[in-house]
């Protein structure tokens, strides 16, 4: 028996370490000794049956994954856990820190640092490679600055990495599958490349040997670092995302490409003046003369051609021979087809700047047509202006609905919750009610203006909404309009206790005052059937609501106390009564259920009954065992149905009446 448990434990490692070795194949090419090690302490666990580990949970390791992963990436300390440990799968602390979170501040300022690396590349090494003054000025400096920029380079590859990246909506941290997914990508073939150290073509071609009668300069070699602009164009998106003016950002990216272009031209016109001959003729640039000898004019007239040419704005030189003919088609070509193309980008976004401007100023001529068609009083005319004016001025005419239409429900909730939630605790029937009531009521809140002399609600009208004072002043004038009994500010709230609808109320929930607008103002409003559609879901809160407004009543002797009982007693019976018929009909659907089965079981009983008979005998045995049981069973029918009268037949009834007849004579 011992032989067998042995066997069978053995049989059972050896199917975990089959079924593992796909998962686990390259972890164990770099730590066997480890795994073999775990391998010989687990069975020596099962043969002494002493500190055995319960078999690991899947669906726990599956959302632990980034728990154990987190904590190792902060460095704390080993633990036990013989499911944590292999799932790191034999990997060192150490490596598993290397884990950057691209979401994270300090990452988006790294691809900054990149970035610049990658436009010094980009602009000084086509340009040293053309202007040989640039290198003799300083080559120290560049020295410096080349290799810096390969430092960074280097570090950059590092952090490309183990990059973060998402999985079923978790952010991995595990450095292995960073390194893995990386390897995956084909990023990694343009990091490698653009990190050749071919500056050891400097061993045979030093940089010291360039000048008029040499060109290209050796720092030719280094082209392959412009193979990095991919992290160049990961900063630009991440920053058009990130910054408050993505248009004015885009217009700066569009003209920082444009002076790219003109810049590479330019040094691809100086190289051709080298191949054909400086001075040879009247097309390529003029070396003679100790001022075109400097680089500043070399530069400057290089870029000026190369301007001229690609715009297709200016007059040029005309070419000479073939070669100059070719270059400035493909010059011309390559204007045409970048700067159209750029020009139409530069149109839209300035156009998309100024489109909620342009859509304002249309729904305010929409409106002045419609004044003018109905011949509109110039008083009001001037007022709606007005209106249209102040609401420009204080909101730019956002429609808050619509831009955040596009966000899901929780997004919209914490938005308005840290723009309202201030000014809807402000209301004292809200004092102290649950969160989710809040959050809930926030996201019904619609701003309104009025203008000066604007009445907000008028004495006697049916309250439909309650309202919070934004920005302004209003007044709570007398039926003459000229009375003031008090004055609101920002932050007051009225209209609070129509909206509950509360029996008893002596004004019938009935405005109780005229409220006009002093200047122009700004308030929330709530409607009654959004503030009662959401206590739908909150009865708690309704009730408390309710005892508030009560309160609120009280205070101010506008509460019958004996309608407010009876209804509330009306209310309790009716609740009562709901309750008593959702009893009854449970009670009736458990009966229907019982009927139903009942009805089910003698159905199929009486399939087998038949089945049975059918698998017995012939027709006739069939026959005769049927008869009593059909006579019984149409006995049964026959007791359920009503009784007929026998009808007689016509013949017998005629020879009856004949024989009547007979005898009477």
């Amino acid at each position: 028996m011992r032989h067998f448990k042995v066997k069978a434990m053995v049989q059972s490692l050896d199917i975990s370490a089959i079924t593992g070795q796909q998962a686990d194949a390259e972890p164990s090419k770099r730590s066997k000794p480890s795994a073999l090690r775990r391998t010989l302490q687990a069975l020596r666990q099962r043969l002494t049956k002493r500190n055995r580990p319960k078999p690991p949970d899947w669906f726990l390791e599956k959302f632990s994954n980034t728990t154990n992963t987190d904590k190792i990436g902060k460095g704390c300390p080993a633990m036990e856990d013989a499911a944590l440990s292999s799932e790191i799968r034999g990997s060192s602390v150490l490596c598993n820190r290397l884990s950057v979170d691209p979401t994270l501040q300090s990452h988006y300022r790294w691809l900054a640092i990149v970035s610049l690396a990658v436009l010094y590349n980009i602009i000084f090494v086509v340009g040293r490679a053309v202007f040989w003054e640039i290198n003799k000025s300083a080559p120290a400096v560049w020295y410096t600055l080349d290799y810096l920029c390969d430092f960074i380079y280097l570090l950059d590859t590092l952090v490309h990495m183990h990059e973060g990246f998402l999985d079923q909506g978790l952010l991995v941290r595990d450095a292995f599958r960073l390194r893995r997914h990386y390897f995956h990508t084909k990023g990694w073939y343009l990091d490698v490349l653009s990190m050749l150290p071919t500056d050891l073509a400097y061993i045979w071609w030093p940089p010291e040997t360039c000048s008029s009668l040499y060109l290209p300069c050796p720092v030719i070699v280094r082209l392959n670092r412009l193979l990095r602009i991919n992290r160049l164009w990961e900063w630009f998106d991440r920053t058009e995302t990130a910054t408050g003016y993505p248009n004015a950002f885009r217009i700066c990216k569009v003209v920082l490409a444009i002076l790219v272009l003109i810049h590479w031209n330019a040094c691809m016109y100086f190289a051709i003046s080298y191949e054909i001959g400086f001075s040879s003729d009247s097309w390529v640039y003029n070396l003679n003369g100790t001022r075109n000898n400097t680089l500043q004019r070399q530069y400057i007239y290089s870029f000026y051609w190369s301007t001229l040419t690609l715009t297709t704005i200016g007059e040029t030189p005309t070419p000479e021979n073939d070669v100059e003919y070719l270059f400035v088609v493909a010059d011309f070509l390559a204007g045409v087809l970048i700067f159209a193309t750029i020009v139409g980008n530069i149109g839209s976004m300035i156009s998309n700047m100024n489109v909620a401007r342009v859509e304002f100023q249309n729904r305010m001529d929409g409106v002045k047509q419609y004044m003018a068609f109905r011949r509109v009083g110039h008083e009001l005319e001037a007022r709606v202006i007005r209106w249209f004016a102040y609401t420009w001025s204080q909101s730019g005419a956002l429609d808050e609905e619509r831009v955040l239409a596009a966000l899901p429900d929780k997004l919209k909730a914490e938005i308005a919750i840290q723009v309202h939630m201030d000014t809807l605790k402000q209301v004292r029937i809200f004092h102290d009610t649950e969160p989710g009531l809040l959050e809930a009521l926030v996201l019904k809140l619609k701003l309104q203006v009025f203008s000066p002399g604007d009445y907000i609600c008028r004495k006697g009208d049916v309250g439909k909404e309650m309202y919070i004072v934004k920005r302004g002043k209003l007044s709570v004038v007398g039926d003459d309009g000229i009375t003031v009994l008090a004055t609101l500010g920002a932050g007051s709230v009225f209209g609070e206790v129509s909206v509950l609808e509360i029996a008893g109320n002596r004004t019938g929930n009935r405005r109780t005052a005229n409220v006009r607008s002093l200047g122009y103002s700004d308030l929330f409003c709530l409607a009654k059937r959004d503030l009662w559609e959401t206590l739908s879901d909150y009865p708690e809160a309704r009730s408390t609501l309710t005892q508030r407004g009560c309160q609120l009543l009280r205070k101010d002797g506008l509460l019958d106390e004996q309608i407010f009982a009876d209804s509330q007693r009306v209310h309790d019976s009716i609740e009562g009564g709901i309750e008593k018929l959702e009893l009854s009909v449970e009670n009736l659907n458990m009966r229907l259920a019982r009927l139903l089965a009942e009805y089910t079981a003698s159905q199929a009983k009486i399939k087998q009954r038949l089945a049975k008979l059918e698998m017995n005998g012939g027709p006739g045995t069939w026959r005769l065992e049927c008869e009593p049981q059909t006579r019984a069973r149409s006995g049964r029918l026959y007791s359920l149905q009503p009784k007929r009268r026998p009808r007689s037949r016509p013949d017998a009834t005629a020879k009856s009446s004949d024989a009547a007849k007979q005898n009477t004579l």
